[in-house]
């Protein structure tokens, strides 16, 4: 096989960059889609508008800061600006060239992060699930001499970058038994930041020889170009308003800063901004806007059977269940799971520092509970300036309890002991991997200061 026919195929193997058309993919988009795809087949989009179906393994990076990464038939991957890059490739894709073309996601998640690699922290910014749009900011947005966004911050990788086992697998002994087994070139893990390197060396070794793809379709220029023919009028509707609903707490943000600045000097208080900063952004990952952590309990973001697999036949894991963390989105309305953050792995949007004054972690907890419950207590009001907005709604259905492995005397944070009376997710483990006499791990790092975020019991 020549470098060209090995960039690109119309042959669709589940692996590389496929060439297609409407009428071969229709039914996957409709699986994921119905909407989109009933205003498509009313377009009936012929053979001139093709589209290009792209497979990433899990942990590849599908964009960085300076364009999109397309894959090959052979695993490697390559930029639409690289000289060698086929013609028809760069014809139908070249107008992203310097950002990323319009995608549908068909198949496995996506995360959107900034990686802080000084910090060792990642902040996930969003998780893409089948049937999400992307970058419709960049396409559908209008023409202007200023430009606000910015490509230079955040990266997308196929499946999760800003996940985690949750009990220590940093003990040089069993990680040894990963480096003889898998290829393990990476050391130890000295922090959640380093489990994902691992992860990855473990999913990509030759002796598993995971099958686990993301599928991106992306769309050929003239889709973008037609979206401001009058016949495709109401196809370009259907996106705008997907980007404007997309985008409806950024477009209110500023109101709800006031809001919150209002209560803190309504109430005289003056708490560690730090803290301040964790109170909203535990408002924003109520709301779904920013992704929160919750048990992994199946493959969509995470070739989870396989890695829970590893760590307890190989690395040899007994005391505690393989619960592997990830980022996922609320939503109040209807999820009745929890959703999770931890002060040990701050994810906040805004890098207040903390307060000079030392104080331990299961302090900080309770004052970050009096900061919510001020909030809430002022944002629940019938006549409250929010009264009238998803956030009114939201104080009053959600609750928010904090835990911690120690003892709080004042009785404020609770045993993190307690989470799988509620949750247990923390004990899904598939038959092949369970351990006898294990337990949840609730002295894990991640729970040594850990705020659960669900809904009310009806």
């Amino acid at each position: 096989m020549d470098k060209k026919s090995n960039m690109v195929t119309e042959i669709d193997e589940g692996r590389g960059l496929v060439r297609t058309y409407w009428a071969n993919i229709r039914e996957r988009v409709a699986k994921v889609e119905p909407t989109f795809a009933k205003l498509v087949d009313d377009l009936s989009p012929d053979k001139t508008f093709p589209l290009y179906l792209a497979y990433y393994p899990w942990g590849a990076l599908k964009g960085d800061t300076q364009s999109t990464f397309l894959p090959t038939l052979d695993g490697s991957y390559y930029r639409l600006s690289d000289p060698n890059v086929p013609k028809d490739v760069f014809s139908h894709l070249g107008y992203s060239v310097n950002s990323a073309p319009l995608a549908l996601l068909l198949d496995k998640n996506l995360e959107l992060f900034i990686d802080l690699k000084e910090k060792k922290i990642t902040i996930p910014r969003t998780v893409y699930t089948p049937g999400s749009f992307f970058p419709l900011s960049l396409i559908l947005g209008r023409k202007s001499k200023r430009v606000y966004f910015t490509n230079k911050i955040l990266s997308l990788t196929s499946g999760v970058r800003s996940t985690f086992m949750l009990p220590n697998i940093g003990c040089a002994t069993n990680h040894i038994h990963l480096q003889r087994d898998f290829n393990v070139k990476q050391p130890p893990p000295k922090s959640l930041y380093e489990h994902w390197d691992i992860f990855k060396e473990i999913v990509h070794s030759n002796v598993i020889n995971c099958d686990w793809r993301s599928c991106l379709m992306y769309f050929s220029e003239k889709w973008i170009k037609n979206l401001f023919d009058k016949a495709w009028h109401n196809l370009k509707l259907y996106l705008y308003e997907l980007a404007w609903n997309h985008y409806d707490y950024q477009k209110n943000h500023f109101y709800y800063e006031i809001i919150f600045s209002i209560i803190q000097k309504n109430r005289n208080l003056k708490p560690n901004p730090y803290l301040v900063d964790t109170a909203k952004h535990l408002f924003t990952t109520a709301l779904g806007i920013a992704p929160g952590y919750t048990p992994t309990c199946d493959n969509n973001s995470l070739p989870w059977n396989t890695l829970q697999t590893a760590f307890v036949e190989s690395y040899l894991l007994k005391k505690y269940f393989p619960t592997i963390m990830q980022p996922t989105h609320f939503s109040f309305e209807l999820d009745k799971h929890t959703i999770y953050y931890s002060l040990q792995n701050p994810s906040t949007h805004i890098f207040s520092p903390k307060s000079r004054k030392i104080s331990s972690t299961l302090h900080e907890l309770r004052e970050l509970e009096h900061i919510m419950r001020v909030f809430i207590e002022e944002l629940s009001r019938e006549n409250s300036l929010c009264s009238d907005t998803v956030i009114h709604k939201l104080v009053n259905q959600v609750e928010f309890k904090y835990f911690h492995n120690e003892i709080d005397r004042h009785n404020i944070v609770q045993p993190s002991t307690d989470i799988v009376k509620f949750d247990n997710r923390f004990n899904s483990i598939s038959q092949k991997n369970k351990i006898k006499n294990a337990k949840f791990s609730s002295d894990a790092p991640f729970m040594r200061g850990c705020i659960s975020i669900r809904t009310k019991n009806e």
